[in-house]
């Protein structure tokens, strides 16, 4: 614990440089690397002290705070679905007050509150996005769901529909408008999929909407694990480097299995994004 002096600290003394973070998914790690170091409080400061100093957050020059907070909702989305193993994925569309946020946001939620009422437990993510129109319709991936998933079909032929090959359900118990499901494959690949596909709603749009809430997520989704500076990556060989304006990020697959056993252990008390 710091002593009453600590709070007479300057930032540079309570701050440590963070040149890397390490995230750990299930059968992946990625290693990040800005290209501006991360100026971050130690962890006994933080927890007693908030500090009004600016901290580098390994941004651009070219970067607004609106980029900058829209790439980390996009990557917290990408770390839930890496994370967790969703079965659904459903859009959601309003037949009335579409073009009303709250009213929108409210019979969506109303449903997934009764729902689990009803039917137990599940998981999801949820994602709004605007139509070209300004009606707003919502994306979902959903995990655990024991409510009723019925087939849908064409009312012109009575075929079943089908969308790139999949057939496509519904969820009857969504009255406020409809829905649109397809089930999820569970290869890494389709998870990677649709964890690319969902995070692509998150916008500058949103920041308008749901005092700039851009995604909401039940409770007891599975995060990855993340430790500052790690020093094993410095002497192992990504399976992939990735570039961009911000940094790098390395990629390591299965590597906790193959050279770090038990190393993954030591970071369970650590803090999780």
């Amino acid at each position: 614990m710091l002593s009453q002096d600590n709070t007479n600290k300057s930032f540079m003394e309570v701050s440590v440089d963070v040149n890397a973070i390490a995230t750990y998914y299930p059968g992946m790690i990625k290693v990040y690397e800005p290209k501006i170091p991360i100026r971050k409080l130690l962890a006994d400061w933080e927890a007693q002290t908030k500090t009004t100093i600016p901290i580098s957050s390994g941004k651009t020059s070219n970067e607004d705070d609106i980029e900058r907070s829209i790439r980390r909702s996009q990557k917290l989305v990408s770390d839930y679905v890496l994370c967790n193993r969703f079965e659904l994925f459903a859009t959601i569309t309003i037949a009335q007050d579409r073009y009303s946020p709250e009213q929108s946001k409210k019979k969506v939620h109303n449903w997934l509150k009764n729902q689990r009422t009803r039917t137990g437990k599940f998981t999801y993510i949820l994602v709004p996005e605007y139509h070209k129109d300004g009606a707003l319709h919502f994306h979902a991936l959903i995990s655990g769901f024991l409510g009723e998933v019925r087939q849908s079909f064409n009312p012109n032929n009575g075929e079943p529909l089908t969308r790139k090959g999949k057939f496509v359900y519904e969820l009857p118990s969504f009255t406020s408008g409809f829905t649109k499901v397809q089930y999820i494959g569970q290869s890494a690949e389709d998870h990677a999929k649709v964890g690319n596909y969902i995070r692509k709603y998150i916008t500058k749009d949103m920041v308008s909407v749901f005092n700039q809430k851009r995604f909401w997520t039940s409770q007891g989704l599975n995060k990855p694990i993340q430790e500052d500076n790690p020093q094993w990556y410095l002497e192992t060989k990504a399976d992939a480097v990735f570039e961009n304006e911000y940094g790098k990020i390395f990629t390591y697959i299965n590597l906790e299995t193959k050279i770090l056993p038990g190393y993954i252990e030591l970071l369970t008390g650590k803090e999780h994004l």
